[in-house]
C-alpha cells in the first residue's frame, strides 16, 4: 500500500513537472502573446520623462542640431526643450547615455553603454543592479555615445511581460509599415535624432556590426541587399525609405519570438 502511494506521489509530480516544462517552453519561446505595452520600470533616482503621445516628425526642419541641456535651437532656427533630465540620470549613472521612445509599441527607456564591459547591461538595470530583464544598451567596442556612425544597434531581450524589447516584434508584426509609419526617437543630451523605420526582419544570430562594415559602400550595400531580398510572413519592408549609403542607420536587435537562436531586427533611417 506504502509503494502505491509513494509511486502515485512521484507520477504526481512528473505529471507537473512536464506541465510546467512545456509552459515555460510555449512561454520562453513567445507562444504566449506578450502585452503590446510595455510596463516602465520604476527607479527612485531619476524620473521619467512626459512624453507624448504620438510622435509629431517635423517637416523640413533639421531635428540633428546640436542643443544644449536645457534650451537652445537647431539649424533652422526652431526652438528645442528637451523632455529628458539628463543631468538627473547621469547623477544616477553615468553609463545613461540617451533615451528612446516609442509609441508603437509604448518604450520610453534609457540607453546604457559600458566601456568596460559590453555584455554588463545584459543583466543589469539603468542604475548598474542586478536584473534579469537588463537594460537597453548599445556596445562600447562598435558604436560611439552620439548616434553618428553609420549603423547603431541598440541591444534588448526580449521578456515575456513586454519589458524592454519584449513587446517589440508582436506590436510590430501587425503593422503596415508602408501605409502607416512608425518613428523611433533617440533623446540624447545635446540633440535629438528621429529615425523612420524602414524593415522589420528575423535574422540569424550572427553578430550585424563584426560582420558588416557599415563605413565602406560595398558592405553597406550588401547588408541592405540581404535585407531587401529577404520574404516571409515576419519580414515587412517599405521599398520608398530603401537606404542608401549614407543614410544613418539604426537597429533595435532582440530574440526572434518562437525562436530563440535567432534575431528579430528593426532597421530605421534617421530623418533629417
Amino acid at each position: 500500500m506504502n509503494k502505491k502511494i509513494v509511486w502515485g506521489f512521484m507520477s504526481a509530480i512528473m505529471f507537473i513537472s512536464a506541465g510546467v516544462l512545456v509552459f515555460y517552453y510555449f512561454w520562453a519561446n513567445g507562444f504566449i502573446d506578450p502585452p503590446e505595452t510595455a510596463p516602465t520600470a520604476s527607479y527612485s533616482e531619476f524620473t521619467y520623462p512626459d512624453l507624448p503621445d504620438t510622435i509629431a516628425v517635423p517637416s523640413a526642419v533639421d531635428v540633428s542640431g546640436n542643443f544644449d541641456n536645457k534650451v537652445d535651437g537647431d539649424r533652422a532656427g526652431n526652438i528645442y526643450n528637451n523632455p529628458v533630465n539628463f543631468v538627473e540620470l547621469k547623477a544616477a549613472n553615468s553609463d545613461i547615455i540617451g533615451w528612446i521612445y516609442m509609441t508603437t509599441p509604448h518604450i520610453s527607456e534609457p540607453i546604457l553603454r559600458s566601456t568596460s564591459n559590453d555584455n554588463f547591461y545584459l543583466a543589469h538595470n539603468a542604475t548598474g543592479e542586478y536584473s534579469r530583464a537588463g537594460s537597453l544598451y548599445i556596445e562600447s567596442r562598435y558604436n560611439g555615445t552620439d548616434f553618428s556612425d553609420m549603423c547603431t544597434i541598440i541591444y534588448g531581450h526580449r521578456m515575456s511581460d513586454g519589458s524592454m524589447f519584449g513587446s517589440l516584434q508582436a506590436s510590430l508584426e501587425d503593422v503596415d509599415l508602408t501605409s502607416n509609419p512608425q518613428y523611433i526617437v533617440i533623446y540624447l543630451p545635446n540633440s535629438v535624432k528621429i529615425y523612420q523605420i524602414c524593415a522589420t526582419i528575423p535574422r540569424d544570430k550572427m553578430h550585424v556590426l563584426h560582420y558588416n562594415n557599415f563605413d565602406d559602400e560595398s558592405g553597406y550595400n550588401r547588408f541592405i541587399d540581404q535585407v531587401y531580398n529577404a520574404s516571409g510572413d515576419e519580414v515587412d519592408l517599405v521599398d520608398d525609405l530603401r537606404p542608401q549609403y549614407g543614410d544613418r542607420l539604426l537597429i533595435l536587435s532582440t530574440c526572434l519570438r518562437r525562436d530563440r537562436t535567432h534575431r528579430f531586427l528593426v532597421i530605421a533611417k534617421e530623418l533629417t
